[in-house]
């Protein structure tokens, strides 16, 4: 049986793993709204070709597209200008609120190992 301490630790690192997965996404997804941005891709003309995007951006790319803020049409993608301010919201909550919910997880164990 696993000691109180294992269990903690693994809580724990959990918790650090999985605000990392987070961070890394949203790191993602900023880095390829910034090259679209920077390549002026606000219309099917000007679009970035998928074949130009590494593996990470072309993943971010298409869960981008299934919230509307980027377009992918014949191999090629751009945003959708009337979708980024909406979403830029909506991330920021999102990782506020995911980081607020880590700091109290993190909080709720430190008391638990500090009371026994």
């Amino acid at each position: 049986m696993p000691t109180r301490g294992f269990v903690t630790a693994a809580v724990l690192i959990f918790i650090a793993l999985s605000c990392l997965a987070a961070v890394r996404r949203l790191e993602r997804d900023r880095r390829l709204l910034t090259k679209l941005r920077q390549h002026g891709a606000y219309d099917f003309q000007s679009a970035v070709p998928l074949t130009s995007l590494n593996t990470d951006d072309r993943d971010s790319a298409e869960s981008l597209a299934q919230a509307g803020v980027v377009a992918i049409r014949e191999s090629r993608c751009y945003l959708v200008q009337s979708e980024v301010s909406v979403f830029r919201r909506k991330r920021t909550r999102l990782a506020l609120s995911g980081a607020l919910g880590a700091l109290i997880v993190a909080i709720f164990v430190a008391i638990l190992i500090l009371r026994r």
